[in-house]
Parts: C-alpha cells; sequence; structure tokens
C-alpha cells in the first residue's frame, strides 16, 4: 500500500488529460483495464499494473443549515489478464480527499464499498470503507481510504483471469445551522486501485488446462 501511495503522489501531476466520456480500455504490464470515464471518477492513467483516476467534481457541500448533502457514485472496472501464464491475485485500494468544517452543528463523512467479483464464476469478495471519524474543525484536512481484497482468502478462490472490480463511494456534508460550511471532496488523482498478477501454479494451470480440454470434448460431441 506505501507504494501504491507514493504512485498516487506522483501520478496525480501526470493527470491533466483530455476528457472524451465514453468506454476506456488500457492496457497495463500484464492487465487490461476497461471503464467509463463519464462517472464523477473522470479519466484515468495506467502505470504498471495500477490505474489512478482524476476526479474533479467529486464534492458534497452544505452550507448555513441546508442539512445533509450526498454525492455518490459507482466506478467498475473489469480487469483481465494480458501475460499468459499469469493470474489475478491480490487489489489494493487507496482513495484521498479533503474536508472542511465550521461550526458545532457541521460534520461530513466518506464511505462505501469494494468489490471484485469474477466474470468466470460465481466467486466475490467485498469490503465495507470508510474513512473514519472527521471532525476537525476550521482547517481543510486530508482523508484516507485504504482497503485490500487478496483472491485465494476466499476458499476455493486460487486466482482469476477476469474480473469486475467496484469502488463504490458516498460522501455527505451536513449543517444545522446558519453560518455553518461542511464540504468534502476527492482530490484530484485521488483514487488508485493496483492489481497484482502472479504466476500461475503449474498444478492449477495443468487442471484449467484439462477442465478446457474437457469443455472442448463435450462441445464436440454435441
Amino acid at each position: 500500500m506505501k507504494n501504491l501511495r507514493c504512485l498516487l503522489g506522483a501520478v496525480a501531476l501526470m493527470l491533466v488529460l483530455p476528457v472524451h466520456a465514453g468506454i476506456v480500455t488500457v492496457d497495463g504490464d500484464n492487465v487490461r483495464f476497461t471503464y467509463d470515464d463519464s462517472t464523477l471518477y473522470g479519466t484515468a492513467t495506467v502505470v504498471g499494473d495500477s490505474i489512478f483516476f482524476q476526479p474533479t467534481n467529486f464534492r458534497a457541500e452544505s452550507l448555513n443549515g441546508a442539512g445533509p448533502v450526498s454525492v455518490s457514485e459507482m466506478l467498475t472496472v473489469r480487469v483481465e489478464v494480458l501475460t499468459a501464464g499469469f493470474w489475478l491475485d491480490e487489489f489494493a485500494l487507496l482513495e484521498q480527499g479533503d474536508y472542511f468544517l465550521n461550526g458545532a452543528g457541521a460534520s461530513v463523512s466518506a464511505g462505501g464499498s469494494f468489490e471484485v467479483a469474477s466474470n468466470l464464476s460465481a466467486f466475490s469478495d467485498s469490503n465495507a470503507t470508510s474513512a473514519g471519524a472527521l471532525a476537525t474543525q476550521g482547517v481543510t484536512t486530508e482523508w484516507t481510504i485504504e482497503s485490500n481484497i487478496k483472491l485465494t482468502d476466499t476458499v476455493g478462490w486460487f486466482g482469476d483471469f477476469d474480473v469486475d472490480v467496484s469502488i463504490d463511494n458516498d460522501l455527505i456534508a451536513e449543517t444545522l445551522a446558519s453560518g455553518e460550511e461542511a464540504w468534502i471532496q476527492k482530490k484530484f488523482g485521488g483514487v488508485g486501485l493496483s492489481v497484482t498478477a502472479v504466476p500461475v501454479p503449474a498444478a492449477a494451470w495443468l487442471f484449467m488446462s484439462a477442465l478446457g480440454m474437457m469443455g472442448g470434448l463435450r462441445r464436440l460431441r454435441g
């Protein structure tokens, strides 16, 4: 996660790209990423097998007792293996932003979920995410969300070649009285997803090859 944090800071300086809304496919070293850049997460840059998004207007703001204001968005990234003999093993998420509070009734929160679901089987795993307590008053303060999913932590899921990664976020700002201010936002370049692809163990490779051959034989007989 430390490496992902360093990359996130460096890539934020690079993310000055033209916006072309639609489905985008970008290749990394060992994996391929496909995503929709018309969401609040914006466009992305790929470095190695990590992808970094540049949200520019992912912000919730409440002023003068307006009550709760929420902004929610889900991003789904399809991740496919490019390198023969490799499979997907682990996914790390790092999100960063900042917030501001002024007033006893001013509050903010950031949370959501992080999910990896196979496109080849019924396996999936997910984590609830939260930035924790955000209570600093009178000064712009950073917040962070970190989450990790390792496929082998799910019984029977040894690895995968094609998955959907879903990042769901909900930013909430609230004020209760006149003169109060609360806002929370994602930083430009502040969402990073790192993918670990590892060599497939020989036994697993033979097992999957055998399954493929059996499937081919069934189709021929049919």
